[in-house]
């Protein structure tokens, strides 16, 4: 089997960096400042960190700086990049890859299946990473020659291909990243790949500068240098876009808030550009939570749930957790809660509680069904307004909801860490991480380990079986059964299906979106009209 593979049978199957990166660094010399495209972010790029093994930094930077072996093409097919075809054997147990000749590092060393060795044993080897399908079961990384490299697994192993084409933490570096150069274990000293930039000066909190790297192999270098600016405030975004500080804000590199929109279209002075996704909005629940514990009062918000406000009914109609171009998800696979308010109320009534009048709510025993429901802004300013609608929603039901809005650090430590929430907003992840990939990390348990949004042992052996399959028509089956399952718990609450939205000047031209939403866009193309 080789090169090009749709979702289940892939399943089958120095010159110095630019003086290096620390916390500030200087701008290279002889770099024009004016042919700049300034992009504005949420989120620090830690150019001084930004070691591919690690999740350091962003993680369009990432995919900015380092290529993978394998492309991720989107509905779950993958295709060449550093790997110019691979094999697969038919266990499942062992992947050989061939690479590309003549691909060059950006300090000019050779990519060759040493470097590759190097990249992937020291992502292995982190502790962060352990949970991964490649550290888990690689069991040896051999060389036998310079563009030869072949992983042998002590297990069938099929999320191979979808992990080593994500933006992090298995792309390729240079071994002169690192000191001593070559060891898996060395000291990150600097960022060095084969993607189409390298970091040219970075200032903590204030912005990192990629310049084009002159060795690209894909393309023509880029005449501009990159710019990602950070800035936190979803209006200060709108604002910077307006002033002329940053030439594009969008997606979730730096969301531009629905309700400012309506200033950049119909205005000849921007472009609003918007593209495909495979992100889903949703509720994670909380069951431990005494009244999320009872299936009906679960199922009552999801049928109380008018998923058609969220977006004043131009999106897509939401029916299961994740969206049609999501591999495995099918017409009818996956079940849905249609709004009903009134079945709503009698999934109440039969857990026992009784309407109150004066308070226009559900209680029993002299207690309010309340939920707290915790929310970011950050990074999605839009979750401000959907949260207040699906308040409005639960009114209508009798459920009462307390938001939370918690700034960025303290919201991602909420959901992994204090569980302080009994409903919390989040997203699903993009691209080659669905389904597999994102519902093991959030709602597969373990004896040792329970799921981060659900606990439920049948849908946790459903995917420990889709881990061991390597029939495609079997893991459809599997994935069949995961979804009727999630519905029948009812262990989240879909809320909406988005989509890519940049929001850029005029004269920015080349604009054009990637597969990956991990790298949003085909950030090389970009160009200035007037320059």
């Amino acid at each position: 089997m080789l090169g090009r593979f749709r979702f289940g049978v892939a399943g089958l199957v120095a010159l110095s960096l630019l003086m290096g990166c620390s916390k500030e660094t200087d701008p290279v010399p002889g770099e024009a400042e004016d042919k700049q495209i300034v992009v504005a972010v949420t989120q620090d790029a830690e150019g001084d960190k930004l070691d591919a093994s690690t999740y350091n930094g962003s993680r369009h930077t990432h995919a900015a700086v380092y290529d993978a072996l394998v492309e991720y093409e989107g509905e779950g097919e993958l295709v060449p990049s550093l790997a110019e075809f691979w094999q697969v054997s038919e266990d499942g147990k062992m992947y050989t890859f061939h690479l590309r000749n003549q691909v060059q590092f950006s300090d000019g060393s050779p990519l060759n299946s040493t470097a590759v060795k190097f990249s992937l044993e020291r992502a292995v080897s982190r502790e962060e990473n352990a949970t991964l399908e490649i550290s888990r079961l690689i069991a040896n990384i051999e060389t036998p020659d310079d563009d030869t490299v072949v992983l042998s697994f002590k297990h069938t192993a099929t999320q191979v291909l979808y992990e080593l084409s994500q933006a992090r933490p298995f792309r390729i570096m240079s071994p002169n990243s690192v000191t001593p150069a070559g060891d898996a274990n060395g000291t990150f000293q600097q960022a060095i790949g084969t993607g189409p930039w390298k970091i040219g000066s970075y200032r903590q909190g204030v912005e990192t500068i990629l310049i084009a790297n002159e060795h690209y192999w894909l393309e023509e270098p880029s005449a501009y240098s990159l710019v990602f600016r950070v800035i936190t405030d979803p209006q200060a975004r709108v604002m910077a876009l307006q002033s002329g500080e940053v030439d594009l804000a969008g997606g979730e590199l730096g969301n531009v808030p629905a309700e400012s929109l309506s200033v950049f279209l119909n205005n000849d002075k921007y472009m609003v550009e918007t593209g495909a996704s495979t992100m889903s909005y949703f509720l994670v629940i909380n069951q431990n939570q005494a009244f999320l514990s009872d299936k009906n009062i679960r199922q009552a918000v999801n049928y109380g749930n008018d998923t058609s406000k969220y977006a004043d009914g131009t999106g897509d109609a939401v029916r299961g957790l994740f969206q049609e171009k999501v591999a495995f998800v099918t017409d009818d696979n996956q079940p849905s809660y249609p709004y009903n308010p009134e079945k709503a109320k009698q999934l109440i009534e039969a857990s026992g509680y009784e309407w109150n009048e004066k308070k226009r709510l559900y209680e029993k025993g002299g207690q309010v069904l309340q939920l707290r429901l915790v929310i970011q802004t950050e990074e999605y300013p839009e979750w401000k307004e959907m949260a207040e609608i699906f308040q409005d929603n639960m009114k209508q039901i009798g459920i009462q909801i307390h938001i939370v809005n918690q700034e960025r650090a303290a919201y991602y430590d909420t959901l992994w860490g204090s569980k302080d929430y009994d409903l919390l907003m989040y997203r699903t992840y993009t691209d080659a991480q669905l389904p597999y990939r994102f519902l093991s990390s959030l709602f597969h348990s373990s004896p040792s380990t329970p799921g981060v949004a659900f606990q439920d042992r049948p849908l946790s052996d459903l995917l420990d079986q889709i881990a061991a399959t390597v029939s495609v028509e079997k893991q459809q089956a599997l994935f069949d059964q995961v979804f009727l399952r999630m519905h029948e718990e009812a262990m989240s609450v879909p809320i909406y299906y988005t989509k890519q939205t940049f929001v850029h000047t005029s004269d920015v031209i080349g604009f054009a979106f990637n597969a990956i939403e991990d790298d949003p866009l085909k950030w090389h193309r970009l160009k200035k009209e007037d320059q």
